[in-house]
């Protein structure tokens, strides 16, 4: 499968946009043929705005790449009502947690405006691994650091 340029666009931005606030997918050392050989595993996806992507507890270790649009990641805040947890931009991942644990996912994650993902399920991203062992690791290393600086927002809102 051939990865348009310009699905690869907002990956390649992310490590010269460097905001921690977003929680860009940044791996500094990629061109845009390591984005190109690794999207070639993974499943281009159209998410049309006010459509689920994630639903809470469901089983599934798929993990998605944001190329365009911004999804919305909600889930019930102290047992009462829908809050949301996240914005997700282009350049960044959802469905981290379920992708590396196996276990169902912890919140609903819709399309805030029609997205543009790449859906990458584990056995591929195994594949992906086998082919390309170094790549793999600088992009585990990228989306443990997302999941990182996620924790730290967190526990900041936790001590407020």
């Amino acid at each position: 499968m051939a990865v348009p340029a310009a699905g690869i666009a907002a990956f390649l931005h992310a490590a010269a946009e460097e905001r921690p606030d977003r929680q860009l997918l940044v791996v500094p050392q990629w061109q845009a043929a390591d984005w190109e050989a690794f999207f070639s595993h993974a499943k281009s996806l159209h998410v049309a705005r006010g459509k689920v992507l994630i639903h809470e507890d469901a089983s599934e270790r798929v993990i998605y790449f944001v190329s365009s649009g911004l999804l919305e990641v909600t889930s019930v805040i102290s047992g009462q009502s829908m809050g949301t947890l996240a914005n997700v931009h282009p350049g960044s991942v959802v469905g981290e947690l379920s992708f590396f644990d196996g276990r169902p996912r912890s919140a609903k994650v819709c399309s805030a405006a029609d997205s543009e993902l790449y859906r990458l399920d584990y056995d591929a991203f195994l594949r992906y691994a086998d082919a390309h062992p170094r790549q793999a690791c600088d992009l585990l290393m990228a989306i443990g650091r997302v999941v990182a600086l996620r924790l730290r927002r967190t526990q900041a809102a936790g001590t407020r």
